[in-house]
């Protein structure tokens, strides 16, 4: 390469390793490079980058903090780099987890180290060569001149140009970005007619979801995942439509192998945990936040909802285990609500769910007074920013009430929330499913199991067991109006048998009361007035 172009290249070497900059800083003046800066962390470079334009740095992957993948996120996310840019990975690190999350983001090149003069000089040469030849069409990109860009490509193509393939591949990209489906789709048939390249089988699957034949880009998906299992955005396509077309828990299976090929990627665990959650599949949400959490500490995509969601996973897990390990899961949900608040804490809705959260732990672990002092904290929080919060965070501290014993305090939250959103019918819905049930999904998922269970005793003729299967499940969840009316229906059986009917009538009383609150259009509805109405005629019998 000529001495004048690297003499106008602008160069940004990151690398922690003082020793190592400046011998990348020797090379590059031997090249004849004249304008290279220098930083020593990722912090550093993501500053320089905002500051000044470069024309290709060359970053190390292991910067101490930020990594070398999470700074490319970084500037890819906030468009501090270039399309006419170059980002360059370097790393003596060449395992597969590593490798395949740092690609993931799309470097212009990986470079293992060590790095000689001699290796480093052919790898530029070539790469600033390929910059300088596609110049125009990503500085059109930049501009955003799409138009021109998609003209320059097709100009390259006529042609036939040896960047033919990589104008092919942008000028579908640009297609698809501005929502030109057919014509994406007719750059992408055209080059699987004369190679099968894996690019574009995943831009047709793009097409084919865009325009919401997802029964078109399955079977495509699928066959890249079977012979490129390493293809990750085809578990992340593949996902979209599982849950697109009501299949979340393939969905969950797809977005778990993903996960376990490429496990750096923040926002795959995020998305995962999330999924989870959906699906009540706690423990697994709680390892894929935990992950996010980890991994995800120095990323641009880290946000508070990733440790107060792995706080809300570790409480739900702890309900259900032995002691010791309910005090440990507790300790680490609080350390990770630390770790929101001390990051995000400036926000009045992170510190107010917090509270939330917190008054949770607490309960769950018997400490009544610290249980106390965090739902005061939240119902301060409350009477400030009620106005302004969305339904589930209403909804949640309607819940974190009702753990509390508030039930009162709780059914005003519920009534204020109808009122502000009278035509929400999936709230509407949603409000009497925690009336019907205002405990954890752990304890929900419990009593769900023992109702099965006094069913079955039930059907068996096994009254005796049904009630006692019956009482331990409303431990779990004592306002469950079928699990209510289950345990009235069976005593009342039961009840022309006994010759002391006390006992009977007043847990049959007790469990018409704890379903009092539900409403007319309740599906239990006719059930509870049936049975309501039964009770008393056997109250006037026994009373005669």
């Amino acid at each position: 390469m000529y001495f004048r172009e690297y003499n106008q290249t602008r160069f940004l070497i990151v690398d922690s390793n003082i020793k190592l900059r400046m011998i990348m800083e020797e090379y590059l003046k031997s090249y004849g490079a004249w304008f290279i800066d220098l930083a020593a962390d990722g912090v550093e470079a993501v500053e320089k980058c905002k500051n000044g334009i470069f024309d290709a740095v060359l970053c190390d992957y292991n910067l101490g903090s930020k990594n070398g993948q999470q700074v490319l996120e970084e500037l890819r996310h906030r468009k501090y780099l270039k399309h006419a840019s170059l980002f360059i990975m370097m790393s003596a690190d060449t395992t597969k987890d590593m490798v395949l999350g740092a690609i993931e983001y799309q470097p212009d090149a990986y470079i293992s180290k060590p790095i000689t003069r001699d290796s480093l000089k052919q790898r530029l040469d070539s790469l600033l060569i390929d910059s300088e030849a596609l110049y125009d069409i990503k500085y059109a990109m930049d501009c955003d001149e799409i138009d021109e860009a998609i003209y320059l490509c097709e100009q390259k193509i006529r042609k036939r140009s040896k960047y033919s393939s990589w104008c092919h591949k942008t000028k579908a990209s640009l297609f698809l970005q501005t929502q030109r489906y057919a014509e994406a789709k007719e750059v992408y048939n055209e080059v699987l007619q004369t190679r099968p390249l894996l690019w574009a089988k995943i831009g047709l699957a793009k097409v084919a979801i865009e325009e919401k034949q997802y029964s078109v880009a399955e079977p495509i998906l699928q066959d890249i995942i079977e012979h490129n299992p390493l293809c990750l955005i085809a578990y992340d396509l593949l996902t979209d439509i599982l849950i697109k077309t009501k299949r979340k828990k393939a969905a969950q299976e797809t977005l778990f192998e993903a996960v376990a090929h490429s496990p750096r990627a923040i926002q795959r665990h995020v998305r995962l945990g999330e999924l989870c959650l959906e699906n009540q599949d706690y423990e697994i949400a709680t390892e894929a936040f935990r992950n996010a959490t980890e991994h995800g500490e120095q990323s641009v995509y880290q946000n508070a909802n990733n440790y107060l969601n792995f706080a809300r996973c570790l409480n739900e897990t702890a309900v259900t285990v032995d002691e010791s390990l309910k005090i440990s899961r507790s300790e680490e949900a609080l350390n990770a609500i630390g770790s929101a608040q001390k990051r995000f804490g400036e926000e009045d809705t992170v510190n107010f769910q917090s509270s939330m959260i917190k008054a949770r732990i607490h309960q769950n672990c018997s400490q009544s007074e610290q249980a106390e002092q965090a739902l005061n904290e939240a119902q301060d929080f409350y009477l400030t920013i009620a106005a302004e919060l969305p339904p589930e965070m209403a909804m949640e501290y309607a819940q974190t009430l009702f753990t509390l014993d508030k039930e009162s305090d709780a059914e005003l939250v519920l009534k204020q929330l109808s009122a502000l959103h009278p035509n929400n019918s999936e709230l509407m819905k949603k409000i009497e499913a925690l009336r019907d049930e205002p405990v954890s999904s752990q304890n929900r998922a419990k009593a769900a199991e023992l109702n099965k269970i006094g069913i079955q005793h039930v059907e068996s003729g096994n009254h005796r067991e049904a009630i006692a299967v019956f009482q331990d499940a409303l431990n779990y969840s004592p306002k469950h109006p079928a699990l209510n009316l289950n345990m009235t229906q069976v005593l009342m059986k039961l009840i022309p048998t006994e010759k002391d009917k006390t006992e009977s009538i007043k847990l049959c009383q007790q469990c018409l009361e704890r379903v009092g609150h539900i409403k007319s259009e309740h599906k239990q509805f006719k059930r509870y007035e049936f049975l309501k109405g039964k009770l008393e005629q056997l109250l006037a019998v026994n009373t005669h």
